[in-house]
């Protein structure tokens, strides 16, 4: 097996013990980890390296919690290059000692889908201003992220890496956990552009130190509700009383950081949604098992495919800021009746106008995942199948033609059934695209297709199986003629902030000085005679503010610790991403409200604040 994985501080620690030269040597080292044999006994792993020399590792639930719990057996022990291999090599754990404990998983990893046992009691989230330990913890987070920015991930080694570890360590300790869990991300990004990994993804990098920084600034300058900046160690699931729920559908799950399973979306009486996710680690194989899992909360004996199409009655229920139901032991819950879905409380869903419906979605993407509505990006449609458009199924509604597309194979598959049926009427249950105006994933469908008894309610795309002949007589069964399909955008970010991405881009993985080499004079120009005087402002201070390094008496630069650069940076970034998202919802609105595409040139002709 690999290294065993460490906690952020253990990584600063050890390296801090080593003597400059070494730990200079430690990022060229890294690939010797690959060629040890790690054993695993019980809660000690072992590695010998060579006649003379082993590492013992001693772990607390698999995972190096203290420096002082790596040995090594070499002479320079524990001042050697193997220990500070041994963890720049590993796998950052998230969490502190009491949460690893716990067996609880960061706020952002899809693994925190799976259903608390408990409701978290033990910690109370307040409203309370900002302290000095938070601020100086996210001040020493900001500082950390300026210097991956001046060094660019590419750059950034061993020893910024566990800088960068250690405020991370530092910013749980003070409660600040949204922060953490932002960190524990760009470092794990930060080491993949490092080594290479073809998993890499330099616009996830930078949304991350974007987003990072931002909530660094905030609570340095208490900027917002002090709870939403602190965040929470684990989810936690207050008590929510008694409920009757109605199950809407039950979609499959399978994430590329390698979680799988199923979420039942339930709506209770007033049209609220809230989810039951089975989500563990794993690939597609566990979605069929989770599907037909039990579910979790009270002793209903429903499955989570069964109670997608059934009812509840919670009764001592708990859930967390997202609609999460928890299962904790006092809780109690019996399977009940079902509704169709052109019945209430479900009606009301698809009542709503699709304009509605898509400037609600964009405010809820907008929230921080944990306190992201259930159901925040879904879009209830009904209408009529035109056919086939590429890989997509246009469906027509009063306002607008939607296109559907699949998330997986078992999706697309069913798609192209329901594309040889035009004129057959559906529901569906779809996910918006932010990035592809008027294109969805589908999730369930239901009102056309002449089901068998057991998929009467609806059908889930990812789990049930369409055949031809639930549709034939619906529309048509042979298919009509192919459909032009809609236009891609060429690019997510739109043309007049371009410019502007490129440098933030660039920054993010090659540092300061890649930027200092190339003139944006140009761009600057072109965007002031375009009437974007803002967008035109922010890259000229980028620019500037990267050639703006001090230099000694003997012309060598000097070490540049203050705010201007990595200020400069944030403000630019935060300007694209606003500016990005601002095109994509008013591209949304429009196709929603069948005004059709909506092309480069008229997205830059009407974007506010530019």
């Amino acid at each position: 097996m690999s290294v065993p994985p460490v906690f952020p501080a253990v990584v600063a620690d050890v390296l801090d013990a080593l003597p400059p030269r070494l730990r200079k040597r430690v990022d060229a080292s890294l690939a010797r980890a690959a060629e040890w044999t790690v054993a695993v006994d019980a809660d000690t792993a072992r590695a010998t390296l060579d006649a003379e020399t082993t590492l013992t590792w001693t772990l607390r639930r698999g995972v190096l919690t203290a420096a002082d719990d790596l040995a090594c057996s070499c002479l320079l022990a524990p001042k050697c290059l193997h220990r500070g291999v041994a963890v720049a090599a590993a796998e950052v754990a998230d969490g502190v000692a009491d949460a690893a404990a716990d067996g609880a998983v960061g706020d952002a990893a899809v693994g925190d889908a799976l259903v608390a046992d408990e409701p978290v009691a033990a910690e109370v989230i307040t409203d309370d201003a900002i302290t000095d330990e938070e601020r100086a913890a996210a001040g020493a987070l900001w500082a950390a992220c300026a210097t991956v920015l001046r060094a660019g991930a590419t750059g950034s080694g061993a020893v910024i890496r566990a800088e960068l570890l250690r405020a991370v360590h530092t910013a749980r300790v003070a409660g600040l956990h949204r922060a953490a869990g932002n960190g524990l991300r760009v470092a794990a990004a930060v080491a993949a552009a490092r080594s290479g990994d073809p998993s890499f993804d330099r616009e996830a990098l930078t949304a991350e130190l974007v987003e990072l920084m931002l909530l660094c600034h905030d609570v340095r300058s208490d900027v917002g509700p002090a709870a939403g900046l602190r965040g929470t160690a684990r989810r936690e699931y207050r008590p929510i009383g008694s409920l009757r729920l109605y199950g809407l559908c039950t979609e499959a799950v399978v994430a590329a950081s390698g979680y799988a399973g199923v979420v039942t979306h339930l709506v209770d009486d007033g049209g609220v949604l809230w989810t039951v996710p089975a989500i563990m680690p794993g690939g597609p194989e566990r979605v069929a098992a989770a599907a037909s899992g039990p579910v979790a909360i009270g002793e209903s004996g429903l499955t989570h495919r069964e109670l997608g199409r059934a009812g509840l009655l919670l009764s001592g229920g708990t859930a967390s800021a997202d609609h999460r139901l928890g299962a904790g032991r006092a809780v109690r819950a019996v399977a009940a009746s079902a509704a169709a879905w052109d019945e209430p409380p479900f009606v009301d869903l698809w009542a709503r106008p699709l304009p509605d419906q898509v400037a609600r979605a964009f405010r809820g993407l907008a929230e921080p995942e944990a306190h992201r509505p259930a159901g925040a990006d879904l879009l209830f449609l009904a209408g009529t199948v035109l056919g086939a458009a590429g890989e997509a199924v246009r469906l027509v509604t009063d306002e607008a033609h939607v296109d559907l597309v699949g998330a997986g194979a078992r999706e697309r598959e069913n798609l192209r059934v329901l594309a040889t049926a035009p004129g057959l009427p559906l529901r569906v249950v779809a996910r918006l695209l932010p990035d592809r105006p008027g294109t969805a994933v589908a999730l369930a469908v239901a009102g056309g297709p002449a089901l068998p008894a057991e998929l009467r309610h609806h059908v889930d795309l990812g789990l049930d199986r369409l055949q031809r002949s639930h549709v034939v007589g619906a529309g048509a069964g042979a298919g009509g003629r192919p459909l032009p399909p809609r236009p891609e955008p060429v690019d997510r970010v739109p043309r007049p902030v371009r410019p502007v991405e490129n440098v933030v881009h660039r920054i993010a993985l090659g540092g300061r000085a890649v930027a200092a080499v190339a003139s944006a004079e140009r761009e600057v120009a072109a965007l002031s005679r375009d009437g974007l005087a803002v967008t035109a402002g922010l890259l000229a201070d980028l620019t500037d503010a990267c050639r703006d390094r001090g230099r000694d008496a003997f012309g060598r630069v000097v070490r540049d610790d203050g705010d201007g650069f990595p200020l400069a940076w944030l403000r630019a970034g935060l300007h694209v991403r606003e500016f990005t998202r601002a095109a994509a919802r008013r591209a949304w609105l429009a196709a929603a409200s069948g005004q059709g595409w909506v092309g480069p040139q008229a997205e830059e002709a009407t974007i506010p604040g530019s």
